[in-house]
């Protein structure tokens, strides 16, 4: 669904003037929302080189969101402050530059590196293009109008459909979450 779609389904739930810019700003929040519950996951393959420890990898890639990280039969721990990793092999991620470094370095060129992340939005929904997409898969679209409807009715003090829409499209989302990680494949 386009936005303009998910903007006109909520519109007939509830009713209401608020401005189409205030619409898209909640549905930047949802879209992004939507990728802190549902961990979608996502597999990079790498191919370390000996002796280096830096490598660039996508933007889409944040340290939060990477839960494992193997090269050849060596798993990666991140590397916390709080936590002593003596005589462990770790790993940093920096936000801000894309940069994954491995400590230690690869002992060996041609090992198969394996880092495994859950998705996140990267899309910045303008009101001057209402024609775009939401990242979410295709068959959560809906849930995006029931979304925007909560939030629309609670601007409108209209607390009953407010949290009536909110738990809906919450609902929704918890067992996508549940059928990504594995743990209600029947829905």
């Amino acid at each position: 669904m386009q936005i303009n779609e998910i903007i006109s389904e909520a519109d007939m739930l509830v009713p209401n003037e608020v401005p189409t810019a205030d619409k898209v700003m909640w549905l930047n929040a949802l879209n992004q929302d939507f990728f802190n519950v549902v961990k979608i996951p996502r597999v990079i393959s790498l191919i370390p080189v000996v002796d280096q420890a830096t490598y660039t990898l996508s933007t889409e890639v944040r340290l939060k969101n990477i839960d494992l990280l193997t090269v050849g039969l060596i798993k990666y721990k991140e590397l916390l402050p709080t936590a002593p990793n003596p005589l462990q092999n770790t790993y940093t991620f920096d936000d801000s530059t894309h940069t994954l470094t491995l400590r230690p370095a690869p002992y060996s060129s041609g090992l198969q590196g394996v880092l495994r992340y859950s998705r996140i939005a990267t899309t910045n929904f303008t009101a001057s293009n209402l024609s775009a997409v939401p990242e979410a898969p295709e068959e959560y679209h809906f849930s995006f109008y029931i979304g925007l409807a909560s939030y629309i009715a609670y601007a409108m003090d209209d607390l009953t459909k407010g949290t009536k829409y909110e738990a809906q499209y919450l609902k929704v989302w918890n067992t996508a979450g549940e059928q990504y990680a594995g743990g209600n494949a029947n829905g």
